[in-house]
């Protein structure tokens, strides 16, 4: 269950923020007027922290753990949209729409804590230090230029393409070592736009080919370089501007 303190911890918060780069020029006394109205919370694997839709009243900085941020599809299968560190923000920039309200839930896949930032405060504070707000523009302009590649990724390349890269990625895989993707495989096909048959037809075939070997729920890809050529082929096709 989700903890969130009773008493507000504002020198806790004050400290992580302090340790954060977009807050590094910002003076202590502001510091401190942002923690006074926030709160520390502490989390356990499954909580949910944040649910889509729900009005955007505040943000999440992570400072301990780690979380997801997920939607549910129509038939309850979960659709993960990436994961989230120490360091990492959830729903900063909803707070500047015209109607706040947070894209995705989050939930927690490892024990930690975080600095619940409320809203208004922050949007003050940004409007307040220039330093601070141009810094969290480069960090919507950062997840733009992500996401249209993302797209383009998605609309460009086959679905073994895709399934190589992400394997990569998220494994970082070494000739015959074990690896532990983050997500389960009917996670991955939704991510990467296919179905699940697809993806298993996809490790099937690999498996033939002496690319992967799998069991006891661990991957181990046996010929990275074959992945790799798959990767570079889906770059190849692409179009050049």
């Amino acid at each position: 269950m989700t903890k969130v303190n009773s008493l507000p911890e504002p020198l806790r918060i004050v400290l992580a923020l302090r340790a954060h780069e977009w807050f590094g020029d910002v003076d202590d006394a502001a510091l401190a007027g942002l923690a006074r109205c926030s709160r520390w919370v502490e989390f356990e694997p499954g909580d949910m922290l944040l649910s889509e839709g729900q009005e955007a009243t505040s943000c999440l900085l992570v400072c301990h753990g780690k979380l997801q941020g997920l939607r549910y599809t129509p038939e309850g299968g979960d659709k993960v949209f990436g994961h989230v560190g120490p360091g990492g923000f959830l729903s900063v920039l909803n707070l500047f729409e015209a109607t706040p309200r947070h894209l995705h839930c989050a939930r927690a896949i490892e024990a930690g804590a975080a600095c619940l930032l409320n809203g208004a405060a922050l949007r003050r504070l940004c409007g307040e230090h220039a330093g601070l707000a141009g810094r969290l523009l480069r960090h919507a302009a950062n997840l733009v230029r992500h996401h249209t590649d993302q797209i383009d990724w998605l609309t460009s390349s086959s679905a073994e393409e895709r399934l190589a890269e992400y394997v990569l990625r998220a494994g970082r895989p070494k000739a015959n070592q074990p690896i532990n993707l983050p997500l389960t495989h009917s996670q991955i096909a939704v991510k990467l736009g296919m179905r699940a048959e697809t993806l298993s037809r996809i490790f099937a075939k690999w498996r033939r080919e002496g690319y992967i070997s799998d069991g006891r729920g661990m991957l181990r890809v046996l010929r990275p370089e074959r992945l790799e050529a798959l990767t570079r082929a889906g770059h190849a096709d692409k179009p050049q501007a």
